[in-house]
């Protein structure tokens, strides 16, 4: 019974996402044609891990929301060599093929289409790479996938000394983003606090000064003018 409270209790890992983009799906039935869209999202924590995953559903919202649910359950970690992929890899998956070759820091992500997005999610900052096969954005996204997941990083590590000093320079890089987050996140509580305390007061202040009472003031205030209006007049 212990184990299974642990489980429920453990903390969930929350990645960022990204859609491509939302295809208009129609299914044909003995009634009529069911409109429907399915997109394929792409989660990852920038540092390692992604996961890619197809989503249908009646709406938008719905498919997104099922993609990403889905693509957390899939999500893997993938064996990098800091900023950059550890050697070249050649991946065909069904029509889709593509080529990864790693690059010198300050190149940045030279890909397109779903590839590039893949590659961001996954923490990779410099990279080429080549569509070879099919133009198709949903196939190359699983092929990008799977190519991240056959890098193996073991051999490059132990021979080359570059690779090594990379992963020390991505896990600097990685602790001054991390505590830049932090930053922002307190900035934000504190402005969250300040607004709230604002509204509070004005709330305060709203009620001390009810419409009623203003009336009652007044009132009071014409009464005298009256009375002295008739002392002229004697």
């Amino acid at each position: 019974m212990e184990e299974k409270r642990n489980f429920k209790n453990r903390d969930k890992k929350i990645f960022d996402k990204k859609s491509l983009p939302i295809r208009r799906v129609a299914k044909v039935t003995k009634g009529g044609k069911k409109l429907g869209f399915s997109t394929i999202v792409v989660v990852g924590d920038k540092n390692g891990t992604v996961g890619v995953a197809l989503g249908r559903g009646a709406d938008v919202r719905t498919a997104v929301s099922q993609g990403e649910r889905l693509a957390t359950k899939s999500a893997v970690k993938v064996q990098l060599a800091g900023d950059t992929i550890p050697h070249e890899i050649v991946m065909k998956y069904g029509a889709a093929k593509i080529i990864l070759r790693p690059a010198r820091p300050g190149t940045g992500v030279i890909a397109g289409s779903s590839v590039r997005t893949v590659l961001e999610m996954a923490g990779v900052d410099n990279v080429y790479g080549k569509i070879l096969g099919s133009s198709d954005p949903n196939s190359n996204a699983y092929c990008t996938f799977e190519a991240l997941k056959a890098l193996r990083n073991e051999r490059v590590l132990a021979k080359m000394t570059k690779m090594q000093e990379r992963i020390k320079l991505k896990e600097e890089t990685e602790k001054e983003r991390r505590a830049k987050e932090e930053k922002r996140r307190k900035k934000e509580k504190e402005e969250r606090k300040g607004n709230r305390r604002e509204k509070f007061k004005s709330k305060k202040d709203g009620k001390k000064k009810s419409p009623k009472l203003e009336e009652k003031k007044v009132k009071k205030e014409e009464k005298p003018k009256k009375e002295d209006k008739v002392s002229e007049e004697k």
